[in-house]
């Protein structure tokens, strides 16, 4: 069993409505990041249940998305990174985690296509945290809020790094 590093499992971006020519962007100088899935239950235990155990019936999914980076200058991020300032609180992303191949001088930015980590969704920025400590580096901290489905990408029906979209299965 082969294990993956951290700085190759990524979290890519794009402002959602913006031209399908604009690519999703990976997160610039990003420390870490997490994805959370979390099926939400509620008790359907009634009177007529014999025995002491409490059942519980899913009725409802939901995900969030959380990553951590450095700020950084609009500069340093260039055209192949998103940086802290070109989020915007309450803004609707296409959102993507997946694994990334670290060639040499890519920053690890280029995503692999034939990784079975390939979970895209739509999610609003629902929170955006600027950290900033006398003689530390800056950092910040952005949560999004799953907006819909979370889906599993097939990267085998993929084409290239901005090719179409793959068909995709509800996660």
């Amino acid at each position: 069993m082969a294990t993956i590093k951290g700085e190759n499992l990524r979290i890519f971006l794009k402002k959602s409505g913006t031209a399908p020519s604009v690519f999703p962007r990976a997160v610039a100088a990003a420390t870490n990041c997490t994805l959370h899935c979390a099926l939400q239950v509620q008790e359907d235990t009634t009177k007529d249940t014999v025995d002491d155990w409490i059942e519980q019936e899913p009725v409802g999914l939901n995900w969030d998305v959380q990553t951590e980076a450095l700020v950084i200058s609009d500069d340093e991020s260039e055209e192949t990174g998103i940086a802290a300032s070109d989020l915007v609180v309450g803004a609707l992303y296409n959102l993507t985690f997946t694994r990334t191949i670290g060639a040499a001088g890519e920053q690890n930015r280029d995503r692999d296509y034939s990784s079975p980590i390939n979970m895209t969704g739509t999610a609003i920025l629902s929170d955006l945290q600027i950290n900033s400590q006398n003689a530390e580096l800056s950092t910040y901290t952005a949560q999004f809020t799953g907006h819909g489905e979370l889906t599993i990408s097939n990267p085998s029906d993929e084409q290239g790094e901005h090719g179409s979209e793959s068909p995709e299965q509800p996660v």
